[in-house]
């Protein structure tokens, strides 16, 4: 996050610090990495296109809920994934 409020993409270390908020939320070493395989293109991305964008993020999110059978997130965890990452926008 800039010094001057958020920045416009979420940074790898601003990910990591999220994804141990949901560990302190209850979510399980399998759901993390679910998680993150959601959003590790949108941050492996080379140069300035690295870090997970406000769209990237809509997306992603939309992904978890239009494809349930894919992952172990219930909605109200989908739901906690987005809030958390929104702090970082």
């Amino acid at each position: 996050m800039g010094f001057f409020g958020g920045s416009d993409k979420i940074t790898h270390h601003e990910f990591k610090r999220a994804l141990f908020h949901l560990k302190e939320k209850g979510f399980s070493e399998s759901q993390i990495e679910q998680v993150e395989s959601v959003f590790r293109g949108d941050l492996d991305e080379e140069g300035s296109g690295s870090g997970i964008s406000k769209d990237e993020l809509k997306n992603g999110v939309e992904w978890l809920k239009e494809h349930p059978d894919n992952h172990h997130l219930d909605s109200h965890q989908i739901e906690t994934v987005e809030q958390i990452l929104k702090k970082y926008l």
